[in-house]
């Protein structure tokens, strides 16, 4: 089994906080930004032309909008379903933020008929409703590092000993959690830079894990970097 772990394309939040250096004006669910499309195309059209060395057989995409979006024109390049996996959303998991006090509430994220709109092939989970899909508190480290592990865990129970190429379209953070979980290392002293659109490939075998690469950004072009 194949993991090949993608950041999505450069979000609103993400201009923000590159424009600013401030979180003040975040949105709890933001959409690419023209920056971000074409990074979303450009890694699309690197896949279907077999750039990173893998022919993808399975396609997941976290619930947040930005991460769907990115993975809307992968699905349509590689011909592929796209599914939503309700556990690999970004650390926190969708929130408010109080601009004052920083302080972080749950937001619902986006609307079942929101992100059906985003790309026909997108399969959601009962979980996405008309009100949104997470109702769940704001998210610990300790449950985010969970998260990972089980992510991990149900991926290799299904996946494990076969010659599935798995791709989740997730988030900068989260990586760094799944990252951990697939390298067996609880914590970590540093941080990987991942970018957006950035490619990571982890080979399961038999227990072992084989990191190929990690944050690969051959498909974008100088000034398509973004952070």
């Amino acid at each position: 089994m194949d993991l090949v772990l993608i950041r999505h394309g450069q979000s609103a939040n993400n201009a923000l906080w590159q424009r600013t250096g401030s979180s003040v004006g975040r949105s709890p669910d933001p959409e690419l930004t023209e920056l971000g499309r074409i990074q979303a195309r450009a890694v699309a059209e690197a896949l279907q032309r077999k750039d990173f060395d893998v022919t993808p057989t399975h396609l997941y995409t976290s619930l947040m909008t930005r991460a769907v979006q990115t993975a809307a024109p992968i699905a349509h390049a590689l011909d592929l379903p796209l599914v939503a996996h309700e556990e690999i959303f970004e650390f926190y998991g969708p929130v408010e933020m109080d601009p004052d006090s920083f302080e972080r509430t749950p937001h619902p994220g986006a609307a079942r008929q929101v992100l059906a709109a985003l790309s026909d092939r997108l399969m959601l989970p009962e979980s996405a409703t008309p009100a949104g899909w997470w109702s769940g508190p704001v998210e610990t480290e300790q449950g985010c590092a969970e998260r990972g592990r089980r992510v991990v865990e149900h991926l290799t129970a299904q996946f494990g000993g076969t010659d599935a190429v798995v791709v989740l379209v997730t988030h900068g953070t989260f990586s760094q959690y799944l990252i951990r979980a697939l390298l067996g290392a609880d914590t970590m002293t540093g941080w990987l830079t991942i970018e957006n659109t950035g490619v990571s490939r982890f080979r399961l075998l038999d227990g072992f894990t084989l990191a190929s690469y990690v944050n690969r950004t051959s498909h974008l072009l100088p000034e398509q970097l973004s952070e």
